[in-house]
């Protein structure tokens, strides 16, 4: 998927609630009678048991974070509506928000997760002993114009920054150079989550604009959590495409007229005895890589080392072109084996570095059957076993082809 769209699937929702706060705090709209209070409570409750229980401590941790923060303001009164301290924990939830979106999903529940409990637990109990004690020296260190100390030559703009400013403005930029170098849903989720509170300090950190912004943080993360339940289920953990099951419902989506291509790796069984699972499940990503890049439809992993492609519309020249172009894309892919120091997991330039590194270099080819259906074959599975008689022969070929089913 496009960068933009994929980015765009997340920051809507952001995008229009910030127009939103931007619309209350001009006096074009009022929130205070459209919006309950205690719907935030609902929101990120719900958010907290889908991230605990799909295991994704990052919408866990903030939705925690977040109920507390929420609770202090209106009920504990720990930190009063419209004084400093309210734009401190805003700053605060921002950079709390933006280190968790480094961190990798895991259950909340295990060492880790306490220590980030704990972690959010200081801080509050640090910000009612600010807000009882040194107040107005609080309020000093926040507004200090940091942006007086710049050279004379820049705009006004930034000579008017202040600590508070710099707080907020710099755990945005973590958020989204984050989100911007591996653009995964959570990532680019809790970077819009960062960008709300951005928007409710600049709004004035207003009773309205809190409740709003706590539903639109709340609505978020259930989204987040929902989407990373569907992760779970319809996509292949080791290769990152849809699997199995994915491709059963996607079948129910199909019109009159499509093909299915079946792809296998030659000789897969000897390329793991050989060299070993690990290089096993490196062949299988990159081939899947390829296959999603180049095949021309739909990708899915079947299962093991084969992979099949949808291609909507039935033409089979132009799906044998696409596929004869992933072909020649995956036998001259240099897979090259991982050494000791080159990541192993998520790293989204993989693609882009290929031909580097210091491991040995090996080729490996595919075998693909291709059927379209047509009046004597309707169904699905009809379509699908005719294009493994097609792999079949594409096999018996010589392998390293593309076979069409007449």
């Amino acid at each position: 998927m496009p960068l933009l769209l994929h980015w765009l699937r997340y920051c809507w929702l952001p995008g229009l609630l910030l127009a939103a706060v931007a619309a209350q705090y001009f006096n074009l709209l009022s929130f205070r009678g459209l919006l309950l209070p205690k719907l935030p409570y609902v929101l990120l409750g719900i958010a907290l048991s889908l991230g605990v229980f799909f295991k994704s401590s990052r919408v866990a941790f903030v939705a925690v974070l977040l109920l507390a923060g929420y609770t202090a303001v209106n009920f504990f009164q720990v930190v009063p509506v419209g004084e400093t301290v309210v734009g401190l924990a805003l700053a605060l939830a921002a950079v709390n928000i933006s280190l968790v979106s480094i961190s990798e999903d895991r259950s909340p529940l295990n060492g880790f997760g306490v220590l980030l409990l704990a972690v959010i637990t200081a801080q509050g109990m640090a910000l009612a002993e600010l807000q009882r004690c040194c107040s107005a020296q609080l309020g000093g260190w926040l507004h200090f114009p940091v942006g007086s100390m710049l050279p004379p030559w820049l705009p006004d703009i930034l000579k008017r920054v202040q600590s508070e400013d710099l707080l907020l403005i710099s755990a945005a930029a973590f958020a989204g150079l984050r989100a911007f170098w591996r653009p995964e849903h959570i990532g680019v989720g809790l970077f819009a989550c960062v960008l709300l509170l951005l928007g409710a300090y600049y709004a004035g950190a207003e009773e309205g604009t809190l409740v709003l912004v706590a539903v639109s943080v709340g609505l978020l993360l259930t989204l987040l959590a929902l989407r990373s339940a569907y992760e779970l289920a319809f996509r292949d953990e080791l290769t990152g495409i849809p699997s199995r099951r994915a491709y059963s419902r996607y079948l129910l989506t199909l019109g009159r007229r499509y093909s299915i291509a079946v792809v296998d790796i030659d000789h897969f069984k000897k390329l793991n005895d050989r060299y070993g699972h690990q290089v096993g499940d490196q062949a299988l990503r990159m081939v899947a890589g390829q296959i999603a890049r180049y095949g021309g439809g739909r990708a899915f992993r079947y299962g093991g080392e084969e992979f099949v492609v949808v291609l909507r519309g039935g033409d089979n020249e132009r799906a044998s072109r696409s596929l004869e172009r992933m072909r020649e894309k995956i036998a001259g892919y240099p897979l090259r084996l991982r050494g000791a120091s080159r990541p192993r997991k998520g790293d989204s330039r993989a693609l882009s570095k290929r031909g580097q590194g210091g491991g040995k270099v090996i080729k490996t080819t595919v075998s693909v059957g291709l059927a379209s259906s047509s009046r004597e074959m309707r169904s699905p599975e009809d379509v699908l076993g005719a294009a493994d008689r097609a792999l079949y022969r594409a096999k018996r070929g010589g392998r390293n082809r593309v076979c069409v089913h007449k």
